[in-house]
Parts: C-alpha cells; structure tokens; sequence
C-alpha cells in the first residue's frame, strides 16, 4: 500500500471534517459579509408603501410614546424566550409607559377574538386593502361592526398573549396589505427600546 492511501486511512476522515469546517467558515463569512441582517426603525431608511386608493391614509402610532421591545423580522428569524426556539415575529412588540391602545387610521372593526396564543386580538380594515391588527390587549373598548376613528381608544396593552408570556405587558401589532403581513416601519415612527 503507498504511503498516499495508508494516510488517507488513517486520517481521512480528519482531513474531510476539516475540509468540511473550512469551508462552512468560509460560507459563513462570505453571507455575513454582505448580508445586512438589521431591520432600521428609520422610516427614512425603509421603502415607503404606497396606500392608493380613492381616500389617503393618515396615521397615528398605536400606543402614547411606544418602544419597541420586538420587531418585525419578515422572513428572517428573532428568539423567541416564551417557547424557547427560533421563529419569525411578522408583527412589532410595543409597550409604552400608559397602556392605552389606539386605533392607527380610521376603519372599521372586522373582528374581536380570544385566543390563547395571541391572547385578545382587534382587526380593523382600512381603505386600499389595509388592516392593522393589536393582539395581546384587555379592556378592550370596541366590538366587531364598529366604525373607529384614528386615535380611538380600542383597549389596553397587556400580557393576555401566551405566545409571548416573557415579554410581559405589551401590544403585539401586525399591518396587512392586501393579505400580506407587512413592516409596520413603513407606515410608523418608532423607535427601539
């Protein structure tokens, strides 16, 4: 046998894990390199969607003053300490120093749920395909069929979510557009906590 095959024997299965880990280094320096994995909560930093329609849209910020505790991460994958595993968050964590939850934009109130992972949910549907959506609320102050103006009181942040028990009282907010859940910095001023 030469020399070539009886350090392969030896050894080979070394050499192939080592070449295996150089090469995952490699990769993993290479996408965090040129992958920018932060979402900014400078709107002026993020790509403005447009609300057309027959109306124009304003808005308000959900909560008196709100930091987010958790952001949005579209597809990309944040913590999460309740359950303990790694998943994505499509909405925003707010909490503020007063607990009242405002409706964002005019609209109607398209449902009023309870459940036990998102605890006490409020949708409401706004003009051009727009719904924003406030989970983890109590006292809620509206009903489903009930017209709201921007800045109606529609609840109370709290820690009604069981999806999201270690991060305490809080408002869990989601924007839709047309089915799609989008980045709430699109359309609101926010700042980290």
């Amino acid at each position: 046998m030469n020399k070539f095959k009886l350090f392969m024997k030896k050894y080979g299965y070394y050499c192939m894990v080592g070449v295996l880990v150089i090469a995952l280094g490699v990769t993993i320096g290479i996408v965090a390199g040129t992958e920018d994995n932060t979402l900014s909560t400078n709107p002026a930093d993020n790509p403005v969607v447009s609300v057309s329609g027959p109306e124009t849209l304003s808005f308000t910020l959900p909560m008196e003053n709100p930091s987010i505790v958790k952001d949005f991460s579209g597809t990309d994958v944040m913590w999460n300490a309740t359950y303990g595993w790694w998943e994505t968050h499509e909405g925003m964590d707010l909490t503020s120093d007063n607990p009242i939850v405002f409706a964002i934009a005019d609209g109607e109130v398209i449902s009023v749920t309870e459940d036990v992972f998102e605890g006490t949910k409020v949708v409401i549907e706004h003009s051009s395909g727009l719904e924003s959506v406030y989970s983890s609320l109590s006292d809620v102050k509206v009903k489903q069929g009930d017209k709201v103006k921007k800045g109606d009181q529609i609840g109370n942040a709290s820690d009604t979510a069981g999806n999201e028990t270690a991060t305490g009282a809080h408002l869990h907010f989601e924007l839709i557009e047309n089915g799609s859940k989008i980045d709430p910095n699109n359309y609101l001023e926010l700042e980290p906590k």
